[in-house]
């Protein structure tokens, strides 16, 4: 009994000794976390699956000390979660195919700093594959749904076995059978088997597809309590099923999608009346639940764009019919006018002396009516002719007094592809805003003012795949523009008051983004952009590229080192180019993430952005030089909306090409004086790119 009464003691005392040194450990802070073997996944990675962290910097932590929603704490060694690392560790590396991957763990402990640093070491091993794949339930399927399953697969013989990748090839078929009718459809098994000899899997997909359905019967049902009222035929053509149709999902929602894209309805659904379950029937009724909205309505305008790269104030009124002579068919009046660069005019001068005549003033009026026909020739595509009144000042020389009607025809080709055609008609006119200088201006660029008559046509392929509209952080963003002017002219003469000058030229632009998050919680946003664009005469053109068509280099959405339309490698910037190439990078922080609200500011809405911009405009391609590619760099601080971010940017030189030779460079000039002193400051809304 002694003896029994002893072993519980010493139990007791060495369980206490370990409480007691886990603690002791639990005092000391990770000063250092590193990973050794790790070929296949970055140390970023890892991280991601365990719960230590190394502690941040001092910066951090004294920024914490002030205030817990500005920095990060200590972070202090926990042997509990250092043990679930290790087994969260070792779960990741089979989820990624490494059976046999070994995970070492050490502790190296200061006592005298109290701080300890981890060593995870890890030999990955080989790899299984997937050698073999095996579907049940696939037999006798219809063709078009064979080929379906057949394209774009997840996962192939040969590649890794990653859980993950089995799990979206699981939902990816389950998807392709409930997108065509089969709407019972459930995956049996999805079943790897890993041979000892050979390490690799043999997968087996098991399938019941059930029974395959219809659309039924399809009911609209507006809102009884609004006045306005769609034809239900016009609901019915913007869907993309109809009665007698397979069953599908990605149909259903589509549908829905090109109702709201209408602008007509505040609110519109479908779904099915009847179970989709139900053995006595196939076919699957539908019904549309719409809301209109009111269909007339005069709406003022007050508000800020970063339109032509700079900072614009615009006011305006406008008339729209939402559902003009039927058909959800769009009327729409507008009157604006818009002031750009506004942090540039010279406020004090143009009300006391030169008015609207000055030239810190540039902007626009335009008076236009447009007419948007949704339903052309699909519900996928759409009509828009157009007509507007111009007014352009973009310089302190002159104006540009245009007439344009544009025919605009928009069609979305696939779910992320959108093609835009356009002809545009246009009358341009040249008016000095000072008779004497303006002539002197013409004469030295040898300008003709007559009047331009010119015919535009232009087609764009935009390809958007971005995660999210305002606030990307991952994705990318593709849009190709190719442009001709003067071949209906030329065909037509004198039909279409051709007497007049007009431009010949192939206008070829282009422009990618593409987002990624380095830091896998939204917390470090990188964002490239690649701009360039030629314009090109041809055939003894009567008339130059007419300057609306022009490139134009500097602002809030090009190199920030320079105002809008500021940059070119020419005498005269205002006049634009016909060559442009623009790069720009961006990192977008966000360390105020959790740092919650004082008052009614809400510091998780403020982020930081570093930039740096590579660009200039030429007057043709055969005088680009790469000595003449302009750089800046700055920092932007940004407030998220709901309509994007208030951007604000803090832009200077780098390389200014326009400059002597030995004052180029950023480090050739008084850092205070010149670089800083000479600071550009663009306000914007959304991001640059």
């Amino acid at each position: 009994m002694r003896r029994r009464i002893c072993e519980i003691v010493f139990l007791l005392a060495a369980c206490a000794s370990l409480v007691r040194a886990q603690d002791r450990l639990r005092e000391l802070e990770i000063t250092d976390l590193r990973f050794e073997g790790n070929e296949t996944f970055r140390d970023d990675v890892l991280l991601t699956v365990m719960r230590t962290k190394e502690t941040p910097a001092g910066f951090w932590q004294f920024l914490y000390k002030i205030s817990e929603k500005l920095g990060d704490q200590p972070e202090y060694f926990d042997p509990l979660a250092f043990d679930q690392d290790y087994a969260r560790l070792r779960e990741f590396y089979q989820n990624q195919g490494f059976y046999k991957a070994r995970i070492d763990t050490s502790l190296r402990i200061q006592s005298d700093r109290k701080a300890i640093e981890l060593s995870i070491k890890i030999q990955e091993g080989p790899r299984s594959l997937i050698d073999t794949i095996q579907y049940i339930g696939f037999e006798d399927l219809p063709s078009d749904l064979q080929e379906e399953i057949k394209s774009r697969p997840v996962i192939q013989v040969g590649d890794p076995f990653v859980v993950e990748r089995v799990a979206g090839e699981r939902a990816r078929i389950v998807n392709a059978f409930f997108n065509n009718g089969f709407a019972d459809v459930h995956v049996d098994s999805v079943v790897g088997h890993r041979y000892v000899s050979t390490n690799n899997f043999t997968l087996i997909v098991a399938v019941s597809r059930g029974k395959r359905y219809v659309f039924g019967e399809i009911a609209v049902h507006p809102d009884t309590t609004m006045s306005e009222r769609v034809d239900s035929d016009v609901v019915r053509r913007h869907l993309d099923f109809t009665q007698g149709d397979f069953y599908s999902e990605a149909k259903r929602i589509d549908s829905e999608r090109n109702l709201n894209r209408l602008g007509v309805f505040e609110a519109s659904r479908i779904e099915p009346i009847v179970g989709m379950k139900s053995d006595s029937m196939q076919a699957i009724p539908m019904q549309v639940l719409v809301r209109p909205r009111p269909f007339q309505e005069i709406v003022p305008e007050v508000g800020v764009n970063d339109e032509n790269n700079a900072f614009n104030v615009l006011l305006g009124l406008g008339y729209n019919n939402r559902n003009f002579f039927g058909g959800a068919r769009n009327f729409g009046a507008k009157l604006q006018v818009q002031l750009q660069s506004i942090q540039d005019v010279e406020f004090s001068r143009v009300f006391r002396e030169t008015g609207l005549r000055d030239s810190s003033v540039i902007g626009n009026a335009e008076l236009s009516f447009q007419i948007n026909q949704p339903f052309f020739f699909n519900n996928k595509t759409s009509f828009t002719p157009s007509l507007s009144f111009i007014v352009d000042k973009r310089n302190k020389y002159y104006f540009n007094p245009i007439i344009r009607g544009r025919f605009s025809v928009t069609s979305q080709t696939a779910r992320y592809t959108t093609v835009f055609l356009d002809w545009s008609l246009e009358r341009i006119g040249y008016e000095p805003i000072n008779a004497r200088i303006g002539a002197i201006y013409f004469d030295s660029l040898s300008i003709d003012r007559r009047p331009q008559f010119n015919s535009i046509i232009s087609a764009t392929l935009q390809r958007d795949k971005r995660n999210d509209a305002f606030y990307p952080s991952g994705g990318f963003f593709h849009s190709i523009t190719v442009e001709e002017a003067g071949v209906i002219p030329s065909v037509l003469g004198g039909l279409f008051g051709v007497d007049l000058p007009y431009s010949k030229y192939i206008k070829l632009s282009g422009r990618g983004n593409w987002y990624w998050d380095a830091s896998g919680v939204q917390n470090a946003i990188w964002a490239l952009r690649l701009y360039g664009g030629v314009s090109k005469l041809y055939g003894n053109s009567p008339a130059p590229v007419p300057v609306t068509r022009r490139f134009f280099g500097g602002g809030s959405g090009s190199v920030r080192g320079w105002r809008a339309r500021d940059l070119a490698a020419s005498r005269f910037p205002e006049e634009g180019g016909n060559t442009v190439f623009e790069v720009s990078l961006e990192n977008r922080w966000n360390l105020l993430k959790n740092a919650g609200r004082l008052g009614f500011l809400e510091f998780n809405k403020f982020s930081f952005v570093f930039f740096y911009d590579i660009g200039n405009v030429w007057p043709t391609v055969e005088q680009v030089r790469a000595t003449d590619l302009a750089m800046a760099s700055g920092l932007g601080l940004r407030y998220a909306t709901i309509a994007g971010p208030v951007r604000i940017d803090f832009g200077f030189r780098v390389y200014d090409p326009s400059d002597v030779p030995e004052r180029r460079w950023i480090t050739q000039k008084k850092f205070y004086k010149e670089t800083l002193g000479n600071f550009v400051l663009h306000f914007g809304i959304g991001h640059a790119f």
